[in-house]
């Protein structure tokens, strides 16, 4: 699959890319001391996440297995991934750890309450590199995507599409917090430049197909006509369609996603009457997380503080090159 990899190391710009993810963490001072590390064929990465709740995180869990697998391959000493149903399940996770004196920790934190054992983790001197969410301890490195990017390019892309004019309907989730905010709020930022696009709201409480399909077949009952449907996330697009399938509408032309949700990457590839679209935020990404605890243990040092990567658009065009048929979500 195609990367793209923005390090961004000063913190006024990690700020425009990351506003409202919770702060962030400096470079380790000390990034070469602590742990066991021997080496890379001498060593064990281990990478703590979230149990797999909902279809992302258990993508997440496949392509960290599935990396662990190539690089126990390639010689690595070892390698563990540990879920948790919760954040103190979690914390006494990392405490074990420390106990253990790991060479190395890859971290899906979740959520900032873990900060107090992740900066336990520092404090002992052993390397760890965070994936996604954030905590704000002094981390060797973070990589994660850009919500910010992926409301403003599908925005963009969707006016474009329907020539800066009709009516689009989006979707709120507002219980998923900052996800929501980070996504709709360049979508609200640049559908403010076109004054011929009148918007029209559908809120959930959850990332669900099956309340996607309820709200918006009320949606469109109440509209007679529906240029576009913006939503923040595959799952959501899912639903979406269904309903538009079922009212028998011909008038929505584009419609986008975000994720990576195979499903999703299917409609794209076969749907004709409507422009179907996603804008990635790949669970592929720990994959790459978990090759800066690689780097590490070969001996690099110097890492950014922050690692973006950038959303790539996938169209009718190009999803071929983003399948992968035995991933869960």
């Amino acid at each position: 699959m195609k990367k793209k990899f923005i390090s961004i190391i000063a913190i006024v710009l990690v700020g425009l890319f990351v506003a409202g993810c919770g702060g962030n963490g400096a470079s380790n001072p000390n990034p070469t001391s602590g742990g066991s590390s021997g080496g890379f064929e001498n060593s064990e990465i281990v990478v703590v996440v979230p149990a797999a709740a909902q279809g992302w995180i258990a993508a997440v869990h496949f392509f960290a297995e599935r990396r662990g697998q190539e690089l126990l391959a390639e010689g690595l000493g070892g390698f563990r991934i540990l879920a948790s149903q919760n954040v103190a399940e979690q914390a006494g996770q990392l405490d074990e750890l420390i106990s253990q004196n790991v060479d190395v920790i890859v971290l899906f934190p979740h959520s900032d309450e873990l900060d107090f054992a992740a900066q336990a983790v520092v404090d002992a001197n052993i390397p760890l590199f965070v994936f996604n969410r954030n905590v704000n301890v002094d981390f060797n490195s973070r990589l994660l995507g850009s919500n910010d990017l992926i409301g403003r390019e599908s925005a963009n892309t969707i006016a474009d599409i329907i020539g800066g004019e009709g009516v689009v309907a989006y979707i709120s989730v507002p219980a998923v917090g900052s996800t929501n905010v980070d996504r709709l709020t360049p979508f609200h930022d640049v559908m403010a430049g076109f004054p011929g696009i009148e918007l029209v709201t559908m809120t959930t409480t959850a990332i669900s197909m099956e309340e996607a399909l309820t709200v918006t077949t009320d949606m469109l009952t109440a509209n007679p006509r529906i240029d576009a449907i913006f939503t923040i996330d595959d799952q959501l697009s899912m639903g979406a369609l269904q309903a538009i399938r079922e009212a028998q509408r011909t008038d929505v032309q584009v419609m986008n996603g975000a994720g990576g949700m195979q499903a999703y990457f299917d409609e794209i590839a076969t749907e004709r009457d409507i422009y179907l679209f996603t804008a990635t935020f790949s669970p592929t990404m720990i994959a790459d997380t978990i090759d800066l605890a690689v780097e590490y243990l070969r001996g690099r040092t110097d890492f950014p503080t922050i690692t973006i990567i950038p959303p790539e658009i996938v169209t009718r065009d190009n999803v071929s090159n983003f399948i992968v048929p035995d991933s869960p979500w």
